[in-house]
């Protein structure tokens, strides 16, 4: 897709809604590691996690972490996680929301935030089809690359009540605390053709506010982003920065609070001609900026691991 390119911090604590399957079991196994980036992963096994609130863990190195976490059990795609999604504005949706695509996309997404269901959006999509189908291969590709055992979770909002209205939803939580990481995935359409798709070389700048939206919720430092292609699949290991937080935040907030929950709230009304009035224009005044600042982080993220035709090499 093109797309354009005219040139109060939240707090770190975390909120989960979602499982956590986790505690310490031993280090990971040996590898040709990303000097100065890769830190030790711990492979991890399943504890009992209340349902009360404070969560307790039977697990000594979650006490603290844990202590700060709301956990239930909710199946992503099931109608409890819809439903948690349907009142956040969502890390996938976060490059939309800042102007990164040509055209009307970013008023296209207000349209649905404003009267359109998370499943009927969720559903209306054959790249994002072709991405849940093939998911779980991804996953356990990756951890046969890797080693690295993956923990599986629903969906995650940020615990500042100020930034209530955040959400996430990663393919998976890496590690154990206090040295978690997450695990995003992505399974390129090709434009129509998966099955002749190659992984990518460079990560592509656009997902940098996913990855990044991802880290400042759920207060991790790491995201590998893994693309999977039925021809071999690529890692990147993209690091948290919160001087880009700070820019793309305010974006996000102002569409949030000006544009999209103003108009739910004319709907509800019955104002129809007020909820127009909300609608944003196709980019926002800083897009050009947090495009250039994407394009520059992606562009210092490297390569980790490339798997081709069953041979992997990890890169330092």
């Amino acid at each position: 897709m093109e797309m354009t390119m005219s040139a109060a911090t939240c707090s770190n604590m975390t909120r989960f809604s979602g499982i956590l399957r986790t505690t310490c079991v031993s280090s990971s196994p040996k590898r040709k590691h990303a000097k100065g980036i890769l830190r030790n992963f711990t492979i991890c096994a399943s504890p009992f996690i209340s349902s009360v609130d404070p969560i307790i863990v039977n697990s000594p190195s979650f006490q603290v972490l844990a202590s700060n976490l709301s956990l239930a059990d909710v199946p992503q795609r099931s109608e409890e996680w819809f439903a948690l999604r349907k009142d956040k504005l969502t890390t996938s949706t976060f490059g939309t929301a800042l102007g990164f695509w040509k055209g009307s996309r970013r008023p296209e997404l207000w349209q649905e935030k404003v009267f359109a269901s998370e499943a009927q959006i969720m559903g209306a999509n054959n790249a994002m089809a072709w991405g849940t189908l093939k998911e779980a291969v991804a996953v356990e590709q990756y951890k046969k690359i890797t080693g690295n055992e993956v923990s599986s979770m629903g969906f995650a909002v940020h615990s500042k009540q100020s930034c209530d209205w955040l959400g996430a939803s990663p393919d998976g939580v890496l590690g154990c605390p206090p040295q978690l990481g997450i695990l995003e995935v992505k399974c390129p359409y090709n434009k129509g053709k998966p099955e002749a798709g190659l992984p990518w070389s460079k990560m592509p700048f656009y997902y940098m506010p996913q990855v990044q939206g991802q880290m400042e919720i759920m207060d991790c430092e790491w995201v590998d982003l893994y693309c999977w292609t039925p021809n071999g699949s690529t890692i990147f290991r993209v690091l948290r920065e919160r001087e880009y937080w700070n820019l793309i935040h305010d974006m996000l907030r102002e569409f949030w609070w000006e544009n999209v929950v103003p108009a739910r709230e004319a709907l509800l009304l019955g104002r129809e001609e007020e909820v127009k009035s909300y609608k944003p224009a196709s980019t926002h005044q800083k897009t050009g900026v947090a495009i250039a600042k994407s394009i520059k982080l992606a562009q210092e993220t490297k390569l980790f691991c490339r798997e081709l035709a069953g041979h992997v090499e990890f890169y330092s």
